[in-house]
């Protein structure tokens, strides 16, 4: 852990990134709004997109991968909600880090801060890879306003990373070499679960934020089995068959085994990605389901 902040590497990198960063949130539909939201770690990013009248849905995306990455989701969850995609304070983006974040605990409150500043008082909490980290850890932590928990393959919270991704992350992020980061990025999200357009944009994201910016956060850490079998909130999570970021079949299985309300698909033929229709297909319904039971905000 660190006790540093996260920054771009200089000037010129900033303006990369956000060359990229741009044309990649240029993909959401008409309408998004955007506000920065103080907390005590640093003024936070969040982009508003819809009005319906059901629980909101706020959305947490991977590492490295921005607000940008909904693109292609947002129309469709946003039709019966708000959504809310937020784009993590420590990590390359808009906002602006002042404190360090060194611990779940310290991740937690920040969300925990960006959601009072929302005024959001329930809330499905969604997230993606480090973004699905975040969002079990704060319900173990800070479980009152969430709904339900919609997530995509979080990394070390269920079974631990597969031996050989550490090493090999970190030598690609050594090696200096573009070409090799893009390669393996290519590698990680697996075959494209969007338009060529869409995920060439976001792929020349997730490069731009590795090779622009000096990311200092906690590593996603293992949720035990007490907590794990303390959330009682409805969650639905995929996993990528061919997922090089966690082992599907394991971290499947241990859910299923210890959260009281789960449900679970491994997805065949992709990698750490879901395909677009896919999650675009399921996610509506079990919000909607999830609205629906005691103590959620449409039961009764």
């Amino acid at each position: 852990m660190t006790g540093r902040l996260g920054e771009f590497r200089n000037e010129a990198a900033r303006a990369r990134f956000f060359a990229a960063y741009e044309k990649a949130l240029a993909r959401w539909p008409d309408g998004r709004e955007t506000s920065d939201i103080a907390t005590e770690f640093g003024t936070t990013r969040v982009h508003r997109y819809g009005s319906g009248e059901r629980t909101p849905l706020v959305l947490l995306h991977g590492q490295n991968a921005t607000s940008s990455v909904w693109a292609p989701n947002i129309a469709r969850l946003a039709e019966e909600r708000t959504v809310f995609a937020v784009d993590h304070v420590g990590e390359a983006g808009p906002g602006t880090q002042t404190r360090p974040i060194r611990t779940g605990e310290e991740t937690s409150a920040w969300l925990e801060q960006v959601l009072e500043g929302l005024g959001l008082a329930e809330v499905h909490l969604g997230g993606f890879s480090y973004g699905a980290w975040i969002a079990l850890t704060h319900t173990v932590l800070r479980p009152e306003r969430v709904v339900s928990l919609p997530l995509v393959e979080p990394p070390r919270a269920l079974a631990p990373l597969p031996l050989d991704f550490v090493p090999g992350t970190l030598a690609v992020l050594l090696s200096g070499s573009e070409r090799l980061q893009r390669r393996w990025f290519q590698r990680l999200a697996g075959p494209p679960q969007e338009g060529p357009a869409d995920a060439e944009a976001q792929s020349e994201v997730g490069l731009q934020a590795m090779r622009t910016f000096r990311l200092r956060l906690p590593q996603p850490e293992r949720i035990d089995d007490a907590a794990l079998a303390g959330i009682e909130r409805p969650v639905l999570l995929f996993f990528g068959a061919e997922s090089h970021a966690v082992d599907p079949e394991r971290a499947a299985a241990r859910a299923r085994s210890l959260l009281p309300d789960v449900r679970t698909e491994v997805v065949e033929g992709v990698g750490h990605s879901i395909p677009v229709a896919r999650f675009n297909e399921a996610v509506p319904g079990f919000l909607r389901e999830a609205d629906a039971q005691p103590g959620g905000a449409w039961a009764g």
